[in-house]
């Protein structure tokens, strides 16, 4: 069975992203195209087989201690930390950022930062947890400079220096090598 995994581009927030059964949801085949849906932010889709896209969410899960201990200690010049939790429901897969994180109980807490797409009952702004293990992505930003973000990283290597650089402005940071 084919999935689909789709990447939201919220205007002022990080990338999200969705995982669904293609045969539902008539979603484009070929990996990481932008697509377009009403008013809503642009997403990409990505196949789940997409090598990058995996090795970032083991990179995200692997350092997630270096999150932990920023968000805990944050210096003056760091802010913005959000999580990407993926959210399961009917065979769909929504991987979404949490905004104004904390963490206690060894579990991210936040609010659901993206409009969901295909969880239903899940809103806007709800609070939620996620363990540290199940994440799919962390970042925040330090002195205007993206830390973490590996799932925003696999994304912009794949866009045109325009595209890249609407990325940055709309997020406010810059994506340099970690």
């Amino acid at each position: 069975m084919k999935h689909t995994l789709l990447l939201l581009l919220p205007i002022l927030a990080l990338a999200g992203c969705a995982t669904q059964q293609s045969s539902t949801r008539g979603t484009h085949p070929l990996s990481r195209e932008m697509r377009q849906e009403g008013v809503e932010p642009a997403f990409f889709s990505v196949t789940d087989k997409d090598t990058e896209m995996r090795m970032a969410v083991r990179d995200a899960r692997g350092s997630v201690d270096k999150f932990i201990a920023a968000l805990q200690s944050p210096a003056k010049t760091q802010h913005d930390f959000e999580v990407k939790k993926p959210f399961v429901q009917d065979g769909n897969v929504e991987h979404i950022w949490l905004s104004h994180v904390t963490y206690s109980g060894h579990r991210f807490h936040g609010n659901v930062d993206n409009h969901p797409k295909f969880i239903k009952g899940l809103k806007f702004g709800q609070h939620v947890s996620v363990n540290p293990d199940e994440i799919s992505d962390w970042a925040y930003i330090d002195n205007g400079q993206l830390v973490g973000g590996y799932t925003v990283r696999v994304l912009a290597g794949g866009m045109d220096e325009a595209g890249k650089k609407k990325l940055q402005t709309q997020g406010n940071f810059r994506i340099g090598n970690e």
